[in-house]
């Protein structure tokens, strides 16, 4: 979340089917940083968007060199259980978590799963306009 595209990134949000809300699990403030800066900005640029909440890297949470490095801080990395609270604390769709690094099979998992609730029969809230691929433009230029 850099600073950098704070400008750029609200042009993402508008037509948007779902959020991919994703933290790290080896770094509990990762996990702060999305209950405090980025649900704010989901619910201010889009908020009748799917939220789904991420755990990534489950790997690390049983690497000993990250195990002790977040002992030397009084941390600990994110359990399931606490990823399920902030998933319901965040008003979230659901909680997931993946490994790119021990099974690639775990991220496709999470596409798949975001694609059929993206594909539900059940949306959230009705579309405000119509889709765009219906929808028209008009630029006008002075002439």
């Amino acid at each position: 979340g850099s600073p950098y595209y704070d400008n750029v990134r609200p042009l993402c949000y508008s037509d948007s089917d779902a959020v991919l809300l994703c933290f790290d699990i080896s770094r509990p403030e990762t996990l702060d940083s999305a209950s405090k800066k980025w649900k704010t900005e989901i619910m201010d640029y889009c908020p009748n968007t799917r939220v789904l909440l991420i755990g990534c890297k489950t790997d690390l949470r049983t690497d000993l060199s990250t195990l002790m490095e977040l002992s030397h801080q009084k941390q600990a990395p994110i359990s399931y259980e606490q990823g399920c609270a902030a998933a319901r604390q965040l008003g979230a769709e659901s909680y997931l978590e993946c490994s790119a690094f021990t099974s690639e099979k775990s991220v496709h998992s999470i596409f798949r799963t975001v694609s059929g609730i993206c594909l539900s029969k059940n949306p959230l809230q009705p579309p405000q306009s119509p889709p765009r691929s219906f929808s028209k433009r008009l630029l006008h230029l002075p002439s």
